[in-house]
């Protein structure tokens, strides 16, 4: 009969409701969750490179600052080393190139001579004009300053004579009376000449 349902019908009545009542909305339920899902999944890889981007940049700028701390430190470091390459080449060229450009020409006997009778003449205009002890180079003979002075100046000599010391090169002029001396040897001029010629040395020699 056509309005009885049969029992198939009613099995596939029962069907056709629980899917519609149950299926159906799980399945809705499911692909929401899994959107939720993807949409969640998009922010976390977004902020993921967000922070990948961050670090990355965050980094740079270290090593950028560690880079110029190094290139500072480096730049200091070479700055220092050339300033002491330049003081050490000072203290030890300056001082020797000086002393030897000094003391060989006072190591002559002429130019000895020469220093005595200046110095002897100047004191005389003091009136200090006896008794001097002179002291001369090791290296160079009292004899024969003695013969290139003249006589005045031999006269105003302790014992008439110049004495040998322990000096390089030039004279010292002792008097007797007072306990003055002049220093006239080579390293007393080289102290002398060097203070006003350093700085000329410097600025030629380490000319940039």
């Amino acid at each position: 009969m056509k309005g009885i349902d049969t029992g198939k019908d009613k099995v596939k009545k029962i069907c056709d409701v629980l899917k519609k009542e149950t299926l159906e909305p799980a399945k809705k339920e499911a692909e929401e969750i899994v959107r939720k899902a993807e949409a969640e999944a998009s922010q976390i890889i977004e902020l993921a490179r967000s922070e990948e981007a961050k670090i990355r940049l965050e980094s740079k700028k270290e090593i950028e600052k560690e880079r110029n701390v190094f290139q500072s430190s480096l730049h200091q470091a070479c700055k220092q080393a050339l300033e002491t390459l330049k003081q050490d080449v000072e203290d030890k060229l300056f001082p020797s190139e000086l002393s030897d450009l000094l003391q060989q020409p006072m190591k002559q006997p002429q130019v000895i001579v020469e220093l005595i009778s200046a110095v002897v003449k100047a004191l005389e205009k003091d009136g200090i004009d006896a008794d001097l002890d002179v002291m001369i180079p090791h290296s160079v003979s009292a004899s024969e300053i003695n013969r290139l002075l003249t006589q005045n100046i031999l006269q105003k000599l302790k014992q008439n004579s110049v004495r040998v010391g322990p000096i390089q090169g030039g004279i010292a002029v002792k008097v007797e009376k007072s306990h003055i001396t002049v220093d006239v040897t080579d390293a007393a001029l080289r102290e002398l000449v060097s203070g006003y010629i350093r700085k000329d040395f410097r600025e030629t020699f380490f000319r940039s």
